[in-house]
């Protein structure tokens, strides 16, 4: 049987997707614009224990909401970052568990 359509193009492992390319032009341009030079995050001096922990816990939440939503396959360095993320979310959690009233 004679094959009519060639098979699409294989993605290149080392080569990001385009959507992939034009998401990190699109961080690196809006992080130039606020500041070049600034820090790209300031923390407050009085935030309180539990405050702190809340927002970090509510910014681990979103690293890994944004790492499962890019709809890229993970590679190993990838992976173990995400659970890297993902065990300091749960230490964070346990925190603020502990640092609430119950």
């Amino acid at each position: 049987m004679v094959k009519i359509t060639p098979d699409p193009p294989k993605p290149n492992a080392n080569f990001p997707s385009e959507d992939a390319l034009l998401h990190r032009r699109a961080i690196d341009y809006y992080r130039k614009a606020c500041a070049p030079d600034a820090p790209t995050f300031i923390l407050n001096d009085n935030l309180s224990l539990e405050d702190a922990l809340a927002h970090a816990a509510d910014l681990l939440h979103c690293a890994v909401e944004a790492a499962h939503a890019s709809g890229e396959v993970m590679k190993a360095p990838q992976r173990a970052v995400m659970h890297l993320v993902e065990m300091a979310k749960g230490v964070v959690d346990q925190a603020l568990g502990c640092a609430q009233p119950r």
